[in-house]
């Protein structure tokens, strides 16, 4: 058993990839004789480690919600650091009564907690950059989008070590805004899969695709175009307007789902964060051996590789060279092979490497 091995994970537990995520890192710390807790704060009001002040925190929420019905959600910038430092302030309470030796930080929302001087290593393992999510999904102006960085850039500073959840964010960040010494590369992994649950070869392909469907980046009227030239098996959620047509199947019962398609899809929004953004559901269609179609105005030297590249007016003729069985295999075995060295056991040995240290 380890000396220094209490651990906390701050964790934003979805339902979706962020889950995914933290389940990884829990199980592959406990591998190595760390004790993991893990405080889920997507419903920060209900953490009952925080008694009464659970109240006060309700109270700011329902203010909140009054001035967005009212102002409909202008100075939103001014509630994320109100949030924030809220979070942060109450999380303070939480965490003195314990010791533990790290602090990881999976939820940005919590972050603010870092600028305090804590007795414990700090580690900022961000999904994306949320200033940049924020400002292209229309919920902050440029002028707000700045200040916000600057507010984030002091957190990164004050983080022991940096990351993100893959390098082409990592580079984004380094390009746009914090090129700091504590940024470090925890690149996103996953679990191959047996071979008899490989995705194989059919003559009529089919195309699944897997994920969350709330954000403007999913890019919902690229996926309603693509569906009406090809059939689209569409699970996640939350469920889609029917206007978008398409052919929604709710969640999906497990993964292993896909195994019975010949095709993964992604689709993404154009803006300048997502052509060098990362889709998690690209390493879960790879662990099946599934060839990945993903829009080419994205550009990928890690998934170069494994993916088949197509934009609005290509989709068909794209889907008709890969459905040739030899191309189809040989992207397939691609796909398989290349999951193999992105284990979550080997993209998670840097956060194993800083905790040795400790």
């Amino acid at each position: 058993m380890k000396i220094n091995n209490k651990i906390l994970v701050l964790a934003y537990l979805d339902g979706f990839a962020n889950s995914k995520r933290v389940a990884e890192i829990k199980r592959y710390l406990e591998g190595k004789g760390y004790v993991i807790t893990v405080l889920d704060t997507v419903h920060f009001g209900k953490i009952s480690s925080l008694g009464l002040w659970r109240y006060f925190y309700y109270f700011i929420q329902i203010i909140l919600k009054i001035k967005n019905l009212i102002l409909n959600k202008r100075f939103y910038y001014y509630d994320i650091i109100l949030n924030m430092k809220i979070r942060a302030f109450l999380l303070l309470k939480i965490i003195s009564k314990k010791d533990f030796n790290c602090i990881i930080c999976e939820n940005i929302m919590d972050s603010y907690l870092f600028i305090n001087k804590l007795n414990a290593t700090k580690i900022l393992d961000c999904p994306s950059p949320i200033a940049d999510e924020l400002y292209y999904t229309d919920n902050l102006s440029y002028s707000s989008y700045l200040k916000f960085n600057i507010f984030l850039n002091r957190i990164y500073y004050n983080t022991d070590y940096l990351a993100f959840h893959w390098n082409l964010y990592t580079n984004y960040v380094r390009k746009n805004s914090y090129n700091g010494e504590n940024i470090i590369e925890i690149n996103w992994g996953c679990n191959p899969k047996e071979e008899n649950l490989r995705a194989r070869y059919n003559k009529n392909p089919k195309i699944i695709y897997l994920g969350y469907l709330g954000g403007k980046w999913v890019n919902l009227p690229l996926l309603s175009q693509l569906s009406r030239v090809y059939e689209i098996d569409v699970y996640g959620g939350p469920a889609p307007d029917k206007k978008w047509g398409l052919n929604f199947k709710g969640y999906a019962p497990s993964t292993d789902i896909i195994k019975n398609y010949q095709f993964g899809l992604i689709t993404i929004t154009k803006d300048e964060l997502r052509k060098m953004s990362f889709s998690s559901k690209h390493l879960e269609y790879l662990s099946y051996g599934l060839p990945v179609l993903t829009p080419d105005w994205r550009k990928d030297p890690l998934l170069e590789d494994v993916s088949i590249y197509y934009n609005e007016n290509n989709f068909l003729d794209v889907i008709k060279k890969y459905s040739h069985k030899k191309n189809w295999q040989e992207m397939s075995d691609k796909c398989y092979n290349q999951a193999k060295k992105w284990v979550w056991s080997e993209t998670l040995k840097p956060l194993g490497d800083i905790l040795n240290f400790l």
